[in-house]
């Protein structure tokens, strides 16, 4: 079957029935993700997405509801520290008037200029990697010396993008070694096949300045939120990689950033930017965000604590001026799929990804909403650390 490539309408599954639809299409229906075939490639493609077994579900942002997703105590307690926050206030006042001093001062400052990014910026729904398989990866470049590798890093593609600045990054990079990476995936695996060691990496795959400004302004306005709280989480820049070894290939997708564990890098959230508004291209941001998911639960599945607490993993994304909060949803079955661990005749069922937004980081009423969940989600983290050191 020709690979055909997504189309700016093309929208992922919803439901079970949609997805066995495109599953059929696809001739897919007796294929898992540890049984595909693959080949290198350069993008991931939609056959592969299919087996992640991945359902999204998009929500408008009133129909949030802290009391289902266990953040109403949370929320309660951001809502009396914002009211008390002064720089909290003043932040909201510029929405009216001239940016004053205040921690959120610098965070404003970035997200007054992403409104200064193009609204017609391209987006590169290719902009994707898919893993090469293991016997591939096993054999093509046995003789090939780390220098030869890093030399390979560097060189000029032979079709260069049309606009270079506009060109996004990707957040997946090849994975080449076949033995085994670190218990979290905390650090992508050397060998003669991989594309070097970290910095090369994020040279081969580099952020564009559009990019960077969207990021920059999401991390400073979450970390604003905690930077004066004796806080045990923190969200940080790092490109944090997640490595997920299947039966004939290995993922890694780097996120934009995470919430994590000072001291122990434990993570709670999972952090993803573009330069472009989501509707752009909703199915290629679905499957990129959706395959980080995949390799952070398959790297640390806690299936009994899902590690955000209520049963959900959280993904924070800002989409040019548009934030989302996304919960992802699965149960053990799905974690077994992921193992290989499940027994064939039974049903591996979905990982649900909930998508609610978009807030609009120009207007007030959207900004102090959001605000309350976004610190509320970090309290959220910051208590399962308190509760987990006094288990310990």
């Amino acid at each position: 079957m020709n690979y055909i490539p997504l189309g700016p309408r093309d929208i992922p599954p919803r439901n079970a029935t949609q997805w066995q639809t495109l599953a059929n299409t696809e001739e897919m229906t007796d294929r898992t993700i540890h049984n595909i075939e693959l080949k290198s490639a350069s993008k991931l493609q939609k056959r592969q997405y299919l087996m992640l077994r991945v359902l999204w579900k998009s929500f408008p942002k009133q129909k949030f509801d802290v009391n289902k997703f266990e953040l109403t105590a949370c929320v309660e307690e951001a809502s009396r520290y914002l009211d008390a926050y002064s720089s909290w206030q003043l932040y909201c006042a510029s929405f009216d008037g001239e940016l004053s001093e205040g921690t959120f001062a610098l965070a404003r400052f970035y997200q007054k200029q992403v409104s200064w990014v193009p609204k017609d910026t391209p987006f590169d729904s290719d902009a994707t990697a898919v893993p090469s398989p293991i016997a591939h990866r096993t054999r093509s470049r046995r003789g090939h010396s780390g220098k030869q590798v890093r030399e390979e890093a560097l060189q000029t593609p032979s079709k260069p993008p049309k606009n270079p600045q506009a060109q996004p990054r990707t957040p997946f990079t090849n994975v080449s070694s076949g033995g085994d990476s670190d218990e979290d995936g905390d650090e992508p695996p050397q060998s003669h096949d991989s594309l070097g060691p970290p910095e090369l990496i994020d040279q081969s795959f580099p952020k564009t300045k559009d990019e960077q400004i969207v990021n920059t302004a999401l991390l400073d306005f979450l970390n604003a939120f905690i930077i004066h709280r004796n806080s045990r989480v923190q969200w940080t820049l790092y490109r944090k990689p997640f490595t997920a070894q299947f039966a004939t290939a290995s993922i890694q997708a780097r996120t934009d950033g995470c919430l994590e564990e000072v001291g122990s890098g434990k993570v709670h959230a999972i952090v993803e930017v573009k330069p472009v508004v989501r509707s752009t291209a909703p199915f290629s941001i679905a499957m990129q965000e959706a395959a980080q998911m995949v390799t952070w639960i398959k790297t640390n599945p806690d299936p009994a604590g899902k590690i955000g607490g209520c049963g959900h993993r959280l993904h924070v994304s800002q989409d040019r001026n548009e934030i989302y909060i996304i919960f992802a949803e699965y149960d053990e079955t799905y974690v077994k799929y992921l193992d290989d661990k499940l027994d064939r005749s039974k049903d591996p069922g979905f990982l649900t990804m909930h998508q609610f937004g978009p807030w609009d980081i120009e207007n007030r009423s959207d900004m102090a909403d959001v605000g309350r969940i976004l610190l509320a989600i970090a309290l959220r983290a910051d208590k399962i650390c308190q509760e987990r050191g006094k288990i310990k």
